[in-house]
């Protein structure tokens, strides 16, 4: 047997123990042995052990761009991204049109998981490149009330047709998956008046932006601060944070964390949560507007792309946009 004829038969048995079908860990070595071969096999060679490898011309280059890309991390990193990865070739795909210290950051913050989906994935990965544009520049607020929104159709029930309520919510699902192929959005109608609407979906908000706040300051954080720094804030529990002034809730992170200097790094996610919040809870909207100014001022931070990105994702998961 010559040295090609080995080559090609050890490249078929990689394929035959690793299929693009498998488990990630499967997916991986198979990725990284087809960018391998990329590297050292001229293109016309490469084609040979792709068609006798059986394996789709598309689905070979999409493994081949995986490879290079997991290729680029040293041994550690590639473990911890490989154990957060979901078990399909395409959603790791999309996922490896990131950076390595994107792909990276996304497994470590959580973003990305076993569970992500290819659509997941694809709102993630645009969300990275775009992050200041992924919710109409920054403004939570806007989608539902901007001006840059209209209305292009209605859906009307004449007296004489009965629609259940069974049938009303079919209704509604297939609404919803036609206009979502076009980008566009399904609400249901409703008698209140605009100002009623929007206090509703103000309360909705704030109650979302409460929750992620109460997350990332749990109680077990809480029980781990400095005794000392709570007895000069006169704080008891937790929730006094979770309610206290923006001043005394920024100076109270300072002192229990490493100081200003890291605190969007060790603290940024609870603070965005925290002016969101403020923002939605306030009936004043000369304070909305400032709170909304000082969240535009917060992403613009060094760390900010990265709370920008996290900030966006929580919202687009929570389903109020």
């Amino acid at each position: 047997m010559t040295a090609e004829e080995k080559g090609l038969a050890t490249f078929k048995k990689l394929v035959a123990e690793n299929p693009h079908t498998g488990t990630v860990q499967q997916v991986i070595n198979l990725s990284i042995g087809i960018a391998t071969a990329g590297e050292r096999l001229s293109p016309a060679t490469l084609a040979i052990y792709r068609d006798a490898s059986g394996v789709g011309e598309k689905v070979f280059s999409k493994l081949k761009v995986i490879g290079e890309r997991i290729g680029q991390l040293d041994d550690k990193m590639r473990r911890d991204v490989i154990n957060g990865l979901p078990a399909s070739y395409s959603t790791i795909h999309l996922l490896c049109s990131l950076k390595a210290d994107e792909l990276t950051t996304a497994v470590k913050t959580k973003q990305v998981t076993p569970k992500t989906s290819v659509r997941a994935a694809q709102t993630y990965v645009r969300q990275v490149r775009f992050p200041r544009q992924s919710l109409g520049g920054g403004n939570v607020e806007k989608g539902r009330w901007s001006v840059k929104e209209e209305t292009l159709y209605r859906v009307c029930r004449p007296e004489d047709t009965p629609l259940s309520e069974d049938l009303q919510r079919q209704l509604e699902d297939d609404l919803r998956k036609v206009c979502s192929r076009y980008g566009m959005d399904v609400r249901r109608a409703t008698n209140e008046g605009t100002t009623a609407l929007r206090d509703a979906d103000r309360k909705k908000r704030a109650a979302f932006w409460r929750e992620v706040l109460e997350e990332q300051l749990p109680q077990k954080w809480f029980q781990e601060t400095d005794k000392e720094v709570r007895k000069t804030f006169n704080v008891k529990v937790v929730e006094e944070i979770w309610d206290a002034p923006l001043r005394t809730f920024t100076g109270f992170l300072i002192k229990t964390g490493k100081g200003r200097e890291h605190f969007y790094e060790e603290h940024g996610q609870a603070y965005v949560a925290k002016l969101h919040y403020l923002q939605e809870m306030t009936e004043s909207r000369a304070t909305r507007y400032n709170l909304k100014r000082r969240i535009d001022e917060v992403l613009a931070h060094k760390e900010g792309t990265k709370l920008a990105i996290w900030r966006n994702v929580v919202w687009k998961n929570s389903g109020l946009n």
